[in-house]
């Protein structure tokens, strides 16, 4: 990585939120700067930074590599078979 394509951050945030964001992150073997960095190209990956919607995404990457997944050709077949789920409880 060359110095022209490097960008330092500097920023102020409160220190108890900064301590707490550290406690979790290093109680997993994690160190901050890489942590941030890590989220960011998640962010960038998948257009979000919602937490929950990423680990969606990452759930119907699994999904797909299943050759046995059941697959739907329409939403309209989905629909009707909740439907029928639903009345057959």
């Amino acid at each position: 990585m060359s110095s022209n394509n490097v960008v330092t951050c500097s920023f102020a945030m409160d220190r108890d939120i900064y301590n707490a964001y550290k406690s979790i992150v290093t109680s997993n073997g994690e160190n901050v700067k890489g942590n941030l960095i890590r989220y960011m190209q998640s962010v960038i990956r998948y257009g979000t930074p919602n937490a929950e919607t990423i680990e969606a995404i990452a759930e119907v990457e699994e999904m797909k590599k299943d050759p046995h997944r059941k697959t739907y050709n329409s939403f309209a077949e989905i629909l009707a078979e909740v439907t029928g789920e639903m009345s057959n409880e």
